[in-house]
């Protein structure tokens, strides 16, 4: 089965502690399906425009619709594999950024490829670079390094494109900020994040089998952490995933609660 791959990074910039990079990928036959679905899930939780990560803010509907998209995909055809980077511990990080992110952006491509085995399409969030043709470039190392492994070269493509139009790299954009974001508050126990966010972190470890969103996974070829540098593996610890599709949605009461 060939796949579109919708990718999106959280934390590059500012001062966070650590960023990482998602790839979704969606069954091409399955594309139309996934995207109503979406759609539906937008206008159930009532979500207006764009779903960003840096939206999920203060409302039960922006809180369960993260933990709608975590659903969704565990329950699916669909897969997610993402990078969780420690930038203090990544030594290329400190000399040149925007190459050290394309460096690690590659790196997960190629495994991901790796494990779906598959032809994949790749469509990845539109970035200011210096450099205008990384996207090209990826995917070429990315099929070298599959080509030295022995493994088919099964990257059809990777261009920039705008997730406006797009609402696989919508829905890539939640799923890396929530993991992201879950790893900031590992790495600092005293950051609080919005009350949506705070809450969408315990239901979307939960579902996952986990206590809180910080750990990575062993190779898992539908849902995928991976915490870099090798330095960086297993830290706080590496976990199975159990999905336990019991979990309630948020009461809009939860919400106002923590709001007061």
């Amino acid at each position: 089965m060939d796949y579109l791959v919708y990718g999106d990074e959280s934390g590059t910039t500012g001062s966070d502690r650590c960023y990482s990079i998602g790839l979704l990928c969606v069954p091409k036959p399955k594309v139309d399906e996934f995207n109503k679905y979406v759609i539906d899930l937008k206008k159930k939780r009532g979500i207006v425009g764009e779903l960003k990560w840096s939206k999920i803010k203060n409302s039960a509907g922006q809180a369960n619709i993260c933990v709608d998209i975590l659903s969704m995909v565990l329950r699916s055809s669909c897969c997610f594999h993402s990078i969780v980077v420690e930038k203090s511990i990544y030594n290329n990080w400190k000399s040149d950024r925007e190459k050290a992110f394309y460096q690690t952006y590659t790196y997960l491509l190629k495994n991901t490829a790796k494990q779906v085995k598959s032809k994949l399409i790749v469509l990845i969030d539109q970035k200011c670079d210096k450099y205008k043709k990384n996207d090209e470039v990826i995917g070429i190392v990315a099929n070298n390094m599959l080509a030295k492994l022995g493994s088919d070269r099964t990257i059809q493509g990777v261009t920039m494109n705008d997730s406006k139009e797009h609402l696989g790299l919508q829905v890539v954009d939640i799923l890396t900020g929530a993991v992201n974001s879950g790893y900031m508050k590992f790495l600092n126990p005293k950051l609080t994040l919005s009350v949506a966010k705070e809450a969408t972190f315990i239901k979307m470890a939960n579902m996952l089998g986990w206590d809180q969103l910080v750990y990575d996974t062993y190779p898992n070829k539908d849902f995928n952490i991976w915490h870099f540098p090798s330095e960086n593996r297993s830290r706080p610890s590496t976990k199975t995933i159990t999905p336990n599709f019991s979990i309630k949605a948020l009461e809009p009461s939860e919400i106002e609660q923590s709001n007061k």
